[in-house]
């Protein structure tokens, strides 16, 4: 049997859906259909990825037993209780567990990303993603930067002072700042140019990372890296992972629903020394699961 799945969304939403592949490969062969190749491809478990504006009438995906498609967004999800990764299984039949973790293919790009490591002079490291919403696909240069979701987003003065804070206590470690080449950058850091999935590689090699909610969120998980995790407008129980810190201004430790309001700005505003004495107190033993409380 061959099913062909349609997934959409962005960057970090793709690479949630990956967890579920290996499960979905016990029903039948698997296709992906998506705006993102790099998430699905050299995944033993696809037998083919198809880029997201090929007719849908391609014969390859005809060929298909079923073809299937969900949108979490627009489904239990929005109840606020479930976690992306167990949406997912909801829709397609595929028993849901913690463990679960995203599986990103990137092994091909460990040269490319060891040279333009090199050409920068960058021994130790870490990644940061203080900004995002947009999308990779189609990005252009020189566009103005927008942000679907501006709450998300950790301010730029708040940012700057986690960075000159970072480089006092780790002197002998590089921060790179894995945004697009439009969006904010921060003195004593160095701006990463690459391309997503050359992050991902990156990302296994760091000391950790510092993000919002963002692709480097979602890539730790596949590239089983710990790091400091700061949640703005969205939960942590939902998109989150457990061996991460995750830090949110109203809370610690523990999600707590009663202290949480998506619209207030002020859940990402996380004092600069909280995120660096959480850093310091990173567990790099504990296994990736799907944060659920």
């Amino acid at each position: 049997m061959l099913n062909t799945y349609f997934v959409e969304g962005g960057v970090g939403k793709c690479t949630a859906f990956t967890a579920l592949i290996p499960q979905l490969r016990k029903k039948s062969e698997v296709q992906i259909y998506t705006p993102y190749l790099g998430c699905f491809g050299g995944n033993p478990d696809v037998k083919m990825a198809f880029e997201g504006t090929i007719p849908l009438t391609h014969p390859d995906i005809m060929a298909s037993d079923n073809l299937y498609y969900c949108e979490p967004y627009k489904s239990n999800f929005q109840f606020g209780k479930q976690h992306l990764i167990e949406s997912y299984c909801e829709h397609h039949g595929v028993k849901y567990k913690t463990s679960m973790k995203p599986k990103i293919y990137t092994e091909q790009y460990k040269e490319k990303v060891a040279e333009w490591l090199k050409v920068n002079k960058i021994g130790k490291y870490i990644l940061i993603q203080l900004s995002g919403g947009q999308a990779q696909m189609g990005f252009n240069p020189n566009n103005q930067y927008t942000n679907i979701n501006p709450n998300r987003n950790y301010p730029h003065f708040l940012a700057q002072q986690v960075v000159n804070m970072f480089r006092e206590a780790y002197p002998d470690t590089t921060i790179i700042n894995c945004v697009l080449p439009n969006e904010p950058h921060y003195q004593g850091t160095i701006r990463c140019d690459l391309h997503w999935t050359l992050i991902h590689e990156m990302l296994k090699g760091a000391e950790g990372f510092i993000a919002i909610d963002s692709c480097l969120n979602h890539f730790s998980a596949s590239a089983e890296k710990h790091g400091v995790v700061l949640w703005g407008s969205t939960r942590w129980t939902q998109f989150g992972y457990s061996h991460n810190k995750n830090l949110q201004f109203h809370m610690k430790d523990d999600w707590d629903e009663t202290k949480y309001v998506e619209s207030d700005p002020r859940n990402v505003m996380v004092e600069p020394k909280l995120i660096i004495d959480s850093f310091k107190k990173i567990d790099k033993n504990k296994p990736v699961a799907c944060a659920t409380k």
